[in-house]
């Protein structure tokens, strides 16, 4: 029991940190029940832009229940939804494309993992506390900033390189595959989980930290008698 209640005060030692990780698996959860509830074939082969709402044609359909009339507008406004770079459940698209599908799952084991690092005043030294002795003492050898930096940019690479180089296929000749744009989500989706926690629990450390400073530096009260004193003399003594 102690052992659970540890693990339990550990998550929710940050309160927004733990809302924020609810909401991450609400929707992860609800991305893959809305191609449940809908009949195959309603949300099909579509194409579209990302970061607006361009399906409202198909949401106002009768064949959209109130469910997914919710879940995938909220997808359509994050994400182009095209057909061919999307998960399929039940015959439908998923809300989101393959990569983001990958980002949101393993972001939360990024925040999970945040959840159980201890805190610290800096969202790099707490992704150096991450990591077991070893590589944290080397962390503290170059510099928490620097390692940090460091492990954000090898866990974003892999999503960089193989977007970027489709994104301009013209030049590249290259189209990524659903495969390889779920397992370069792995990576990214795990250390912006990690990334976003450690930043959410430093902003509370730094709370934690200077109410301790203040507690420190709280005044005395003035003795009784030298109160008694000052009182009955009318002024402070010289």
């Amino acid at each position: 029991m102690s052992a659970f209640s540890d693990v339990w005060a550990r998550l929710t030692w940050s309160r927004a940190l733990f809302i924020l990780f609810v909401i991450t698996v609400v929707w992860t959860v609800a991305m893959f029940i809305a191609p449940l509830t809908i009949a195959p074939g309603t949300f099909a082969y579509t194409m579209g832009g990302a970061n607006v709402i361009d399906h409202w044609d198909l949401y106002a359909k009768p064949s959209f229940n109130w469910y997914a009339k919710v879940i995938y507008p909220v997808g359509d406004a994050q994400c182009h939804q095209l057909w061919y770079r999307s998960l399929w459940i039940n015959g439908n698209q998923m809300p989101i494309d393959a990569r983001m599908t990958s980002l949101y799952i393993f972001g939360i084991f990024g925040l999970l993992w945040s959840m159980m690092t201890p805190a610290a005043v800096t969202a790099s030294e707490g992704i150096a506390n991450a990591f077991p002795p070893r590589i944290r003492a080397w962390a503290r050898k170059i510099g928490d900033v620097k390692f940090a930096s460091l492990i954000i940019l090898l866990g974003l690479l892999p999503v960089a390189v193989d977007g970027f180089t489709q994104l301009f296929a013209a030049y590249t000749q290259y189209e990524s595959t659903n495969l390889m744009r779920v397992i370069t989500g792995i990576p990214g989706g795990i250390l912006t989980g990690l990334l976003l926690g450690m930043m959410i629990k430093s902003i509370k450390q730094i709370d934690v930290e200077y109410a301790q400073m203040r507690a420190v530096r709280k005044p005395t009260a003035t003795p009784p008698q030298r109160e008694q004193a000052q009182t009955s003399s009318g002024s402070p003594e010289q």
